[in-house]
């Protein structure tokens, strides 16, 4: 429901974010999730419950730590920005972010942890455990990797980020507006001299 909302805000408010340098590289990770899910189902054939826990346990580890590393990523991008105002929004941003993704982990852990204990028991359920920390571990090595030294931003459908980007464009059409208001009347009150 985030994505989309922050997708609507950012078509409503035609906010131009810089683009992911990484694009294709990051094409990979839907494959790579989908073949491991379906070896962990495999391996775990014929308890349908475990083979879908299985197929997604992967995906889930591994989109966690993505969340979490992207928003780094892109709470450091704001760092860029001019003007004390912005600069303070940025910094708020950016704290949001950090706080957002680090629940998210932190409250992953603590499911994974409690639905391990009690119902996940025997093989199965140790191996799907096993399955979400690789996960977990893939997700960081993969994202480290598509943000490294990349200049675009990774959380395109943030709602805080859109909102940021928004705010920050106004503020340079108001910038530019203040700066042609200055000229004309400079050249305004030259002519006056004359």
């Amino acid at each position: 429901m985030k994505r989309v909302t922050g997708k609507l805000f950012r078509r409503a408010l035609r906010v131009d974010l810089p683009e992911n340098e990484k694009k294709t590289l990051e094409r990979l990770f839907t494959p790579i999730w989908i073949a491991v899910g379906l070896y962990g189902a495999w391996k775990v054939r014929w308890d349908y419950l475990a083979m879908l826990f299985a197929f997604l346990a992967f995906r889930s580890g591994a989109g966690v730590a993505k969340l979490l590393v992207y928003s780094h990523h892109d709470g450091k991008l704001l760092e860029d920005t001019e003007g004390r105002v912005l600069r303070s929004i940025a910094k708020v941003t950016r704290l949001g972010l950090l706080l957002e993704g680090t629940f998210i982990l932190a409250f992953a852990l603590a499911y994974k942890a409690l639905s391990a204990v009690s119902t996940s028991k025997g093989p199965a359920g140790a191996f799907i455990l096993k399955l979400w920390f690789l996960g977990l571990v893939f997700g960081f090595a993969f994202s480290w990797l598509i943000a490294r030294n990349n200049r675009g931003i990774l959380l395109r459908d943030q709602v805080a980020l859109v909102l940021f980007f928004a705010g920050k464009k106004t503020a340079k059409k108001t910038g530019e507006t203040v700066e042609l208001v200055k000229s004309k009347k400079d050249s305004l009150a030259s002519r006056f001299k004359k």
